[in-house]
């Protein structure tokens, strides 16, 4: 064997070395450190979206919705435009062909009816006049509902006040208008009188029955010295007073939940009372002469009242180019015991779906992609601007304070029983008869005729 170089000894030595110091560390100080295998990269995979599933087709199927007006939207305006982007997108979608009928008024109720019972409804959907459902309701006229808004946009409390005070859903409603109803005010006879008007009485939280009543009586005068009073407080249909005046005392006419007449409740008798006194004892209120509907407002726009109780929907008929003041509108005023301001519901209008219309849950995913869920508030805003006179008299008509509340529960159109007890305040203005008396007499009359309309018989023409 031929000598190994010195230099080649040093080096094996040192690796002998170094392999027994490996081997012979078990559990010694010095830790073992070994190269970490490269990990495998991570592949994240994007989650995968479910498809939309896709619309039933209808075939090209003809869609009537039926409307006491001509319901097509033909205008310019914005409203109208985007209502005609709806309609398309619903019509190539579906594949189906959206079209207005125009039936008039007092006819809708029997020819829903009458083409039911041929199994022929002469329309998928159906705006149904104020108080007309009950009847055709309770008929079996009308397709269940609430199975197919189980997935909706439309509020829980609108559905449920589209019961009826029942147990199903018969009719279709958007949203309620924040408040309808509240008192018009002339701006020029309270300031001329020196007296805070009711939006300054409102801002303090004392517009009330008793300060209404004060204002009226101050406001009741005789201005030109001949002996007669030319200047009114107050001016209304007695009808619509009795309505107003109930509500706000948390008193109701009729109960949707127990199916009852109930403005013999003591809530209602001291609302009347005060009605009552209003005619009678303080003589506030301005007499008509001759037409309960049409006199108040024209007295009003002429100036010879300083208040009137009304709804917002009457202004662009009625007060709009007339008014020869200023004026404003307020909330209701509440009854000294009430803490909220209220604005009844006592009828209202719907939209149903006929008993034997096919595909009807699409038909009500139909109806509700018509609607504008998405600006229906900014819409509100911009009809008011239209028509209220200042942005404070908006904001009371938009409720944006929060203090009025819808009153469900309460309607009673189409069962009668309002001409009954419009028929003893028709005798208030009179003075012929007090409101205990005259409550006793027609609270009778009034049940019978709910109860011959809940029992599914269907008034077809105006009484």
């Amino acid at each position: 064997m031929k000598q190994l170089k010195p230099m080649l000894i040093v080096f094996l030595l040192a690796v002998l070395m170094i392999m027994t110091a490996c081997s012979g560390n078990n559990g010694g100080d010095t830790p073992e450190v070994q190269t970490p295998e490269p990990e495998a990269p991570v592949v994240t995979q994007a989650p995968t979206e479910e498809p939309e599933p896709a619309a039933p087709d209808l075939g090209g199927r003809e869609i009537r919705i039926s409307h006491w007006w001509d319901a097509t939207p033909a205008g310019d305006s914005e409203a109208d435009e985007l209502a005609r982007e709806r309609i398309k997108k619903v019509e190539e979608k579906y594949n189906v062909k959206i079209k207005y009928l125009n039936t008039e008024y007092w006819s809708t109720s029997e020819k829903l009816s009458s083409s039911v019972m041929a199994n022929d409804p002469f329309a998928e959907i159906v705006r149904l006049p104020d108080g007309f459902i009950w009847g055709l309701m309770n008929g079996g006229f009308l397709m269940p509902l609430e199975d197919y808004l189980k997935d909706t946009r439309v509020a829980q409390d609108v559905i449920d006040s589209m019961r009826f005070g029942g147990e199903h859903v018969y009719g279709l409603e958007s949203w309620y208008n924040p408040n309808d109803s509240g008192m018009f005010y002339n701006k020029r006879i309270f300031k001329e009188a020196g007296l805070e008007d009711p939006q300054q009485l409102m801002d303090k939280d004392n517009w009330n029955w008793t300060t209404m009543l004060d204002a009226a009586k101050k406001l009741t005068v005789d201005n030109n010295g001949d002996g007669k009073v030319d200047q009114h407080g107050l001016a209304g249909a007695h009808y619509v007073i009795s309505e107003l005046l109930i509500a706000s005392n948390g008193g109701r006419i009729f109960d949707e939940a127990t199916k009852k007449v109930v403005f013999d409740s003591p809530q209602a008798i001291e609302a009347l009372n005060f009605e009552y006194d209003l005619y009678n004892t303080h003589k506030v209120i301005k007499e008509n002469e001759g037409n309960d509907w049409e006199d108040p407002a024209k007295y009003f726009a002429e100036g010879k009242i300083a208040m009137y109780p009304g709804g917002i929907w009457e202004i662009e008929g009625r007060l709009t180019d007339k008014m020869q003041d200023e004026w404003g509108y307020v909330y209701f005023p509440k009854s000294p015991s009430s803490s909220s301001y209220s604005d009844p519901i006592g009828q209202t209008a719907s939209y149903v779906i006929p008993k034997g219309v096919k595909d009807a849950e699409v038909i009500v995913k139909i109806w509700e992609e018509l609607q504008d869920f998405d600006n229906w508030e900014s819409n509100r805003q911009l009809s008011l601007e239209n028509v209220l006179p200042d942005e404070t008299s908006i904001a009371n008509a938009m409720n944006e304070d929060g203090k009025v509340q819808r009153v469900f529960g309460g309607r009673f159109g189409g069962l009668g029983v309002k001409d009954q007890l419009d028929s003893v305040t028709g005798k208030f203005v009179k003075g012929e008869i007090t409101p205990s008396t005259g409550v006793a007499q027609v609270i009778g009359p009034a049940q019978a005729a709910a109860d011959k309309v809940l029992s599914g018989e269907i008034e077809d023409k105006k009484e």
